[in-house]
């Protein structure tokens, strides 16, 4: 009941503001947002796309409201199974990020580990890994090894030394998972 109730209060909210020439961009990923925890991948896909044209067109290419709204089509498509389209969005959000907020950031070090994780999915290991390192090291140095967003990438590093065999990374999957959990 809630969700159907909080789908129909921000469709009435996004038809407000766009009657009223507000900006829509918030409403329209939160929405977007709604139905993909729904699994409305398709129905939710459009909105994310008008998100990132409103918020490029008002915020421009570089500010942490587009990178947010990149972010967020390329964690749907992932959803939707479509890596390839996924990959390039989050990849720019990941080099703006780098360039506008530092290798350190919490956003940039989440953008490196949505990488990790696409090309984990993708199969790529080898190329997965450097990422899920830095992104781990930088998780470590700027909230410490107990802190939540550290332990997720911990088991997330871990799963893919599982994944990559060998006794050496076994045994570091090993420590990393103990370690998260």
């Amino acid at each position: 009941y809630r969700d159907a109730l909080s789908l129909e209060l921000l469709s009435a909210r996004l038809q407000t503001e766009r009657t009223n020439d507000e900006d829509t961009s918030f409403t329209l990923g939160t929405l977007a947002s709604e139905l993909q925890t729904q699994g409305k991948y398709d129905e939710a896909e459009p909105l994310c796309r008008e998100a990132l044209e409103v918020s490029r067109e008002s915020l421009g290419d570089r500010h942490l409201g587009t990178l947010g709204s990149m972010n967020n089509l390329g964690w749907l498509l992932i959803d939707k199974g479509d890596l390839a389209a996924a990959e390039p969005l989050l990849r720019e959000a990941l080099e703006v990020r780098r360039e506008t907020l530092g290798d350190r950031h919490p956003h940039t070090l989440a953008s490196m580990n949505n990488i990790g994780l696409l090309l984990t999915a993708k199969g790529d290991l080898a190329a997965a890994e450097p990422l899920l390192r830095e992104a781990l090291e930088g998780r470590r140095e700027t909230l410490g090894d107990r802190h939540s967003s550290t332990l997720r990438i911990m088991r997330d590093l871990g799963r893919l030394l599982k994944a990559k065999g060998g006794d050496l990374a076994a045994a570091e999957s090993e420590t990393l998972l103990r370690e998260a959990n």
